[in-house]
């Protein structure tokens, strides 16, 4: 069965929209927001034009789909979800999905620019991880933890930037590097904690 008629396969209505989610991310993937519309999805998709819209309304809309799929994968891997799997193992992961998809990066990073939608969606999940460091809710954190918190999701965004522009080299080296920043900033709130924060 060639790939047109695969495409055009009667499908379930949940595996019609999976099926064009699961293309929007391969056009962001090859193409970068540029390259990106509901025209473009359904055409590679090899679906009726009508489709992606119908499914998921505008562009925007499935880009907000796309970011939060790939952004769901994210947060399990870089919060391992109750796993004890090592920090290294998760920062190497999360590279690997940044560098099979660097779309997710531009569209974190771009967010505030980009959508609202979007930008509410990352202020989120910013917040989430940050929860997720000091196992409490966002309310409950003081602000140095606000801060701390932030500012190691702004040291990760900064070097996975400057990776990505270098062309995505070496994800073990960028992942030793990131959890060697980790450690370090562990070690300094630690020290710099009083007996009561302890």
């Amino acid at each position: 069965m060639d790939k047109k008629s695969a495409a055009t396969r009667r499908l379930s209505p949940e595996a019609r929209k999976a099926q064009i989610l699961k293309t929007a991310r391969r056009i962001l993937s090859q193409s970068g927001l540029n390259g990106f519309s509901l025209e473009a999805v359904a055409r590679e998709a090899g679906v009726a034009a009508t489709l992606p819209r119908y499914y998921f309304g505008s562009t925007d809309d499935l880009l907000r789909a796309a970011t939060q799929d790939i952004m769901g994968e994210v947060e399990k891997v870089l919060l391992g979800n109750g796993s004890k799997e090592p920090m290294r193992n998760r920062f190497s992961s999360y590279l690997q999905i940044m560098k099979d998809a660097p779309w997710g990066h531009e569209v974190w990073m771009r967010a505030s620019e980009l959508h609202a939608d979007l930008d509410s969606l990352v202020q989120s999940s910013r917040r989430h991880m940050v929860e997720s460091m000091y196992g409490r809710p966002w309310s409950e954190l003081d602000l140095l933890e606000r801060l701390d918190g932030r500012g190691r999701i702004g040291y990760i965004e900064a070097v996975v930037s400057q990776w990505i522009e270098q062309g995505m080299g070496d994800v073990e080296l960028v992942a030793d590097i990131l959890t060697g920043a980790a450690h370090l900033l562990d070690k300094r709130r630690d020290q710099t904690a009083g007996p009561a924060d302890r």
